[in-house]
């Protein structure tokens, strides 16, 4: 599917792929704000999430419940 237009945002970005299967934007959106995490797009369009390593694994046991995880490998993202 083609994007309506320019994808500028992290929401742009995963709304245009919903639906989801396990979740939805929001719910991700909501929990990584929950655990103070940033969620930006770099360069390449890839969503990037700056969260405080101390929250980490517990945003990650919440995000699992949703079909998700963090990772710090390249192009493990939400």
């Amino acid at each position: 599917m083609a994007a309506p237009g320019p994808i500028e945002t992290v929401e742009d970005l995963m709304a245009l792929h919903e639906p989801w299967v396990t979740s939805s934007a929001a719910q991700v959106l909501g929990l990584l704000d929950n655990h103070d995490g940033e969620p930006s797009l770099d360069e390449e369009g890839l969503i990037v999430v700056e969260v405080d390593d101390a929250r980490l694994e517990q945003l990650n046991h919440e995000l699992a419940r949703l079909g998700c995880t963090l990772s710090s490998e390249l192009l493990h993202t939400l």
